[in-house]
C-alpha cells in the first residue's frame, strides 16, 4: 500500500493510493475495495483489476493525521484490511526581510540577513531553514520561537547574488522565498604625496597621486580633495 506509511502532503493535493489484492477463490476483479479515514470516515471505493492492482485518488482529506484503511471484501462478504498513517498539513510560510531585493551593498560591510517564518502546525523554531546563495548552501540559521531568523555576514565578495531561503516543517512540507542583490566592490586606496617636502610658507603645495585607486569591477574612479591643516 502506498503512499509510504508515515508520509505527509499539503492540504488540497491529490493523494494517489495504490495497493494489490487477491483471493484464492475468485478473480481479483470480483473483489470490492473501500477506503476510509479515522478522521474523515469513508472517503471512496475502487475495484481491483484482473491482476489485482488497485488505485484510488483523493484530494479532500482534512488537515490532520489520518489512519487510512483499505478494506477488501469478497463475494460472500469476507473482509481483510490494511492501513497506513498519512498526514495532511499546511506548508510553512517564509518571507525574506533583508537584504532588500535589487539593492546594492558595499563589500566588507556587515550585511543583515533576516527572514520571518510561520507554520499552522509547528512552532517557528521547529521549522528548519536553508539559506542558499547562488545555488550553494550558505547558512542553516533557524528562527526563534517568535518567528524571526537573523544573522549578519561581512565576507561576501563583490558580484551579483541570488538568495533563496527554504523552510521545511516537521511533516517535510516546504516553502521558499527569493531575492537578488549586488555587492559593490570597494576601490583600493590611492597613494598620495605632497610636494615639496619639506615645504616653507612661501612654497606652492601640490598633491600628486603616485599610485591610483583601482576598482575591482573595472569602473573608472573619480577623486576629490580635502586639505587639512594640523
Amino acid at each position: 500500500l502506498t503512499p509510504v506509511d508515515g508520509s505527509a502532503g499539503p492540504e488540497g493535493d491529490t493523494v494517489q493510493f495504490t495497493a494489490t489484492a487477491s483471493d484464492v477463490d475468485v478473480p481479483s476483479d470480483w473483489l470490492s475495495v473501500t477506503w476510509s479515514s479515522d478522521k474523515d470516515g469513508e472517503v471512496g471505493a475502487s475495484t481491483p483489476t484482473s491482476s489485482g492492482e488497485i488505485t484510488f485518488s483523493y484530494a479532500d482529506l482534512s488537515v490532520n493525521s489520518h489512519n487510512i484503511t483499505m478494506t477488501v471484501t469478497d463475494e460472500i462478504g469476507e473482509t481483510c484490511t490494511t492501513a497506513i498513517n498519512y498526514t495532511v498539513g499546511t506548508p510553512p510560510e517564509i518571507t525574506i526581510n533583508a537584504p532588500i531585493n535589487s539593492e546594492t551593498y558595499s563589500e566588507g560591510a556587515a550585511l543583515d540577513f533576516i527572514a520571518t517564518v510561520s507554520d499552522a502546525q509547528d512552532q517557528p523554531d521547529e521549522v528548519t531553514l536553508d539559506w542558499s546563495l547562488n545555488s550553494s548552501s550558505f547558512s542553516t540559521q533557524g528562527a526563534t520561537s517568535s518567528g524571526t531568523a537573523q544573522f549578519s555576514d561581512s565576507s561576501l565578495t563583490y558580484g551579483a547574488y541570488t538568495l533563496v531561503v527554504t523552510a521545511t516543517d516537521t511533516d517535510g512540507l516546504t516553502d521558499s522565498d527569493q531575492i537578488s542583490f549586488t555587492i559593490n566592490g570597494v576601490p583600493s586606496a590611492p597613494v598620495v604625496s605632497i610636494t615639496p617636502d619639506p615645504a616653507t610658507t612661501s612654497d606652492q603645495l601640490s598633491a600628486n597621486i603616485t599610485a591610483p585607486s583601482v576598482d575591482p569591477e573595472g569602473t573608472t574612479v573619480s577623486y576629490s580633495y580635502v586639505w587639512l591643516k594640523n
